[in-house]
């Protein structure tokens, strides 16, 4: 039980860098979208991600040489999937806001994030306490995204469709950033559910030496890399069409390439240490753990919004029932924490 409250702790902390990390995007300046986004695809998806990864697992080449074809299929196929998600993930945010965006978005990626795995690895344990207290803690989730989403609709309506500083220049109707958000949120839960499913992987990295907490990150190494070359080639068309290359070379493109690695550093960092803590947890960890991974992260990327101005000039009605989301997203992390010690 120890373990596990120790592995919660972790996983909170990566909770709050992942919640936190799409905040400095929206102090750029002068860069459309897809200069940020290819920034934060290279930096992240690749540059961090292996360095981290060849430092964590040393072993990292001769653990993938002696991998079957199968085995190493997985989380690059989950990549790939997840890559159109992450697309899908920033145009959505730019389409609806910061804290509208993120509900929606990360609200789906818990949900079937954590019933996934669970329907996999434990399908036998629905009807036991904690299973049911899985259960319950999504359904208190998905209450908590939409009061929160339905705040964020009022919101719109009373700000005349102002969506906030990270979404100045977009070109979606509310409508179609909605769609979109859903459908991020549906690919975007599959970094979790590559994970879940790369066990042989893992088992692997264990193998040639790898720490224990500490060998996801065979997994992380191929399923961003694959993930990142689609945004990237995406990011590559949107310079084509919008002839937005050359906003690279505007003034504030050193600040802004500070912003971004940020944001890059605390993404992949929160991935990082959410593998750790998910192994902390055993076997329910990719349930558990993630449930508690985004549902503060949903919390904590609300109070960046609200923060960054995107509910002035809304009434306390409006403001009071996206409190009451916030806070019943923070009931659900308890009663996920508490199913863990059952």
């Amino acid at each position: 039980m120890n373990e596990i409250i120790l592995g919660l702790g972790v996983v909170i902390i990566a909770a709050v860098l992942q919640g936190s990390f799409i905040a400095p995007m929206s102090y750029v300046k002068s860069w459309k979208w897809e200069n940020s986004w290819a920034i934060f695809s290279i930096l992240g998806m690749f540059v961090f991600n292996w360095i981290l990864s060849f430092l964590i697992v040393p072993s990292l080449g001769q653990i993938y040489h002696a991998a079957s074809l199968s085995t190493l299929s997985i989380p690059a196929i989950f990549g790939i999937l997840w890559g159109f998600g992450a697309i899908c993930f920033g145009l959505g945010m730019t389409a609806v806001g910061l804290a509208l965006g993120y509900a929606i978005i990360m609200g789906l990626v818990l949900s079937c994030g954590a019933f996934i795995p669970m329907v996999v690895l434990h399908p036998a344990d629905f009807s036991t306490p904690k299973g049911i207290l899985v259960v319950i803690g999504l359904l208190v989730m998905i209450l908590g995204i939409i009061l929160f989403g339905q705040a964020g609709i009022r919101k719109e309506a009373e700000q005349a469709g102002s969506t906030g500083k990270i979404t100045r220049g977009s070109g979606f109707s509310m409508k179609v950033g909605l769609l979109i958000c859903i459908a991020a949120g549906l690919l975007s839960c599959l970094t979790n559910v590559g994970f879940a499913l790369s066990k042989d992987l893992v088992q692997l990295a264990l193998e040639f030496k790898t720490g224990e907490l500490w060998a996801g990150n065979a997994i992380w190494f191929i399923l961003f890399s694959f993930g990142g070359i689609v945004n990237l080639a995406y990011c590559v068309y949107l310079f084509k069409k919008n002839k937005s290359f050359a906003n690279y070379f505007v003034k504030e493109s050193g600040r802004n390439l500070v912003l971004i690695g940020l944001m890059s550093l605390m993404w992949i960092g929160s991935f990082v240490i959410y593998g750790v803590g998910a192994r902390m947890m055993g076997t329910w960890g990719t349930v558990i753990g993630w449930s508690v991974f985004i549902a503060l992260s949903i919390a904590i990327g609300g109070f960046w919004g609200i923060a960054q101005g995107e509910w002035t000039k809304t009434t306390f009605k409006v403001r009071k029932l996206a409190y009451y989301g916030i806070s019943i997203l923070l009931a659900a992390i308890l009663i996920f924490a508490y199913s863990g010690t059952k």
